[in-house]
């Protein structure tokens, strides 16, 4: 109540009193009523004035009835339902944030289970063991590759430096895909470098070069007929990057020669802008089931910018083969256009090409490939730049 003082008078008519009363510390009105006016008296204090309408106060042990019943207090949200919740993943497999399940660490998906990576598996490197690898592959000492000889029909020299540049070139990609090294037959030599300066010399391509070609020699035809054969590139290293490549050739043959698993050595010829790689000697041997290009685990995004492969050794594709692949980041699963190849010398493979989408460093890809005699496998490559 506000701290003022309010008077208040009334005349007692039939008595003939006044009667002064003083409140203090109050606010309101104060009314007296006489034995002719209605009894009692009335206190009315500011802010607390009863509505017209309010009706008789009622008094505290007046009946209040209860509430109304308001039923079951609303169930308490026990949040996002766990993904994983009654999933039993396979031995050396665990759930995943989706609900499936994946293989662990050290193991890959083959036929349906998680089987162990051999030593040495691509899966299991790290990104600057790749990345180290993929700069070392590409130095060239080299400078220059080749030497031209005294008469247009001399295949000329190549230096000892450049066949280290294309012999440690193969052996990089092999690396990448899981198989081991090749040594280079230095007994065929001769016939490569004939083989390579026929290329040059004609600028033209032929596994079967005619006599009626410029410098033939039946040494130079015969190593054509055994070999990689290219032409226009500046160094013999990166002739190699374009047999791995492979663009425009749909059976991925140089691809193909190059990582098959039972390459024993291969023969090198460097002259002009002419390559030759002689690839057919097949005493070597792998362990491994199959390879990839993009390879599991941490791959240079180069490999990823032409046709993807899948190459089978000691297990077979059936007809209806096929991949999918999907983008771990997200999920999503992108289009690709996919069909098998094969041939003389290695085994088929299973090639194919992203449909409407690019290849991008960071991201980490999952490949399935269905119609194997092992069964459904699948494996993941996260494509780094080097």
């Amino acid at each position: 109540m506000a701290a003022r003082t309010s008077l208040f008078s009334s005349s007692m008519r039939r008595w003939g009193w006044t009667v002064a009363l003083a409140l203090v510390g109050c606010t309101g009105s104060l009314t007296v009523g006489g034995p002719d006016e209605d009894a009692g008296v009335q206190v009315t204090l500011d802010g607390d004035a009863p509505r017209p309408d309010a009706g008789p106060t009622p008094r505290p042990d007046a009946d209040v009835p209860p509430p109304p019943d308001a039923g079951p207090p609303p169930p308490v949200d026990s949040g996002p339902t766990d993904p994983c919740a009654g999933v039993s993943c396979q031995p050396n497999a665990s759930c995943q944030p989706d609900g499936s399940c994946r293989c662990d660490e050290g193991f890959s998906a083959m036929g349906g289970d998680c089987v162990a990576l051999p030593p040495g598996d691509p899966a299991l490197r790290t990104q600057a063991e790749v990345c180290d690898a993929w700069r070392d592959g590409h130095v060239e000492n080299a400078s220059p590759a080749w030497t031209a000889g005294p008469t247009m029909c001399d295949p000329g020299t190549m230096s000892p430096a450049a066949i280290d540049d294309t012999l440690r070139r193969v052996n990089m990609f092999r690396w990448l895909a899981g198989l081991g090294p090749v040594p280079h037959d230095a007994s065929r030599h001769d016939e490569q470098m004939e083989c390579a300066h026929m290329m040059s010399v004609n600028g033209a391509l032929s596994h079967s070069p005619p006599m009626s070609w410029d410098c033939y020699t039946s040494g130079g035809a015969s190593s054509a007929g055994r070999s990689n054969i290219a032409l226009g590139y500046r160094t013999p290293g990166a002739a190699i990057d374009g047999y791995m490549g492979d663009r425009g050739t749909p059976s991925l043959g140089h691809r193909r020669w190059i990582l098959g698993p039972r390459l024993g050595s291969v023969e090198i010829g460097f002259a002009g802008r002419g390559q030759c790689l002689g690839v057919f000697d097949r005493s070597g041997s792998s362990d491994r089931d199959w390879t990839a290009y993009p390879n599991q685990g941490f791959a240079p995004l180069e490999l990823a910018r032409y046709t993807w492969s899948f190459q089978v050794n000691s297990i077979t594709l059936d007809r209806d083969a096929s991949v999918e692949v999907v983008r771990t980041s997200d999920g999503a699963t992108l289009p690709v256009d996919h069909y098998q190849t094969g041939g003389m010398g290695p085994p088929n493979a299973l090639g194919f090409t992203p449909n409407g989408w690019t290849p991008q460093a960071g991201e980490t890809y999952r490949v399935t490939i269905t119609g194997t005699s092992a069964g459904d496998i699948t494996y993941e490559t996260t494509l780094v730049s080097c």
